[in-house]
């Protein structure tokens, strides 16, 4: 899990914890940690906290401390069947196919700051016009994803550019394919920058090239894998191929969730897996919340 990103388990305080500790009215901001957590942080030496005492909740001992002052914004659990996040999984993690003795182990991407998208002079205004219609309704559907066209390529950080049969200089070479996109993130899996390449060189009328245009855009939101097997042939995380391609309601949900702050940011799948066992281990005790606890 990234450094600056720590996952507490909050219960909340009912009248009984309370009545125990009455006498004392600086206590009414204490907090209730496991206490694994607590010595966790008491190891780590670089915050200083007290334990003023403790309770036992259906086997788990919990620490009252004061002195621990969350910085950050904490954000609620949010919930997923199964189905759902096997699919997630496979589409960020590569779960399926990933070969073990692999060295480099993916990892959620997340573009944190504003996506500022240039289109070149290379883009027929087809493209352009369609393209910011669809970046126009992604903008208002997902909270946490920014998205605008600018008209400066020096204020952007994706540019958007097109090979055709009248120009054949290829303005991004780290794009070797015949399209694609080129993406750069840095040591806490926020990505900062990206190249996108149109292939109008194709047998291809201009839905198609449209289609695949926004096919490329969306992975390129996350760094998504593509899905194979008997998933949907119609969807645009689908690697099948098919003329009725379309951005629906199940592919919004996973970009949805992918920039939901309900979920670790930044993750592998070993953290992202254990993260939700215990969040639904706590949920299953009942009278208990579990939290993220995003910093900056």
């Amino acid at each position: 899990m990234k450094k600056n990103i720590f996952v507490f388990l909050l219960f909340a305080f009912s009248s009984l914890i309370f009545s125990q500790h009455n006498q004392l009215n600086s206590y009414s901001k204490a907090t209730y940690m496991l206490y694994k957590n607590y010595k966790s942080l008491k190891k780590s030496g670089d915050k200083v906290i007290d334990s003023i005492g403790f309770n036992i909740i259906k086997n788990d001992t919990l620490i009252m401390i004061i002195g621990y002052k969350e910085k950050g914004v904490k954000v609620l659990y949010e919930e997923k069947d199964s189905i759902f996040l096997e699919r997630y999984k496979q589409l960020v993690f590569n779960k399926k196919y990933q070969n073990k003795e692999e060295r480099l182990k993916p990892t959620m991407k997340i573009w944190k700051d504003e996506v500022k998208i240039y289109f070149d002079k290379s883009v027929s205004k087809y493209n352009s016009k369609k393209l910011s219609e669809f970046i126009h309704y992604l903008d208002e559907e997902i909270d946490s994803l920014k998205i605008t066209v600018v008209k400066d390529k020096d204020k952007s950080n994706y540019f958007i550019y097109s090979i055709s049969d009248t120009n054949e200089v290829n303005l991004d070479a780290r794009i070797r394919g015949n399209d694609g996109y080129y993406l750069l993130w840095n040591n806490k899996q926020n990505i900062y920058s990206c190249s996108l390449k149109i292939n109008q060189k194709k047998n291809l009328n201009e839905e198609q090239i449209l289609t695949y245009l926004k096919i490329n855009f969306i992975r390129s939101l996350g760094y998504f894998y593509q899905e194979l097997g008997n998933s949907d042939c119609n969807s645009y995380f689908s690697i099948c191929k098919s003329d009725k391609k379309e951005f629906g309601n199940k592919d919004l949900e996973i970009l949805k969730y992918h920039y939901s702050y309900g979920i670790c940011k930044g993750s592998n799948i070993e953290t992202f897996e254990k993260n939700h066992k215990d969040a639904k281990e706590a949920l299953k005790k009942g009278n208990t919340k579990f939290y993220f606890l995003h910093n900056e």
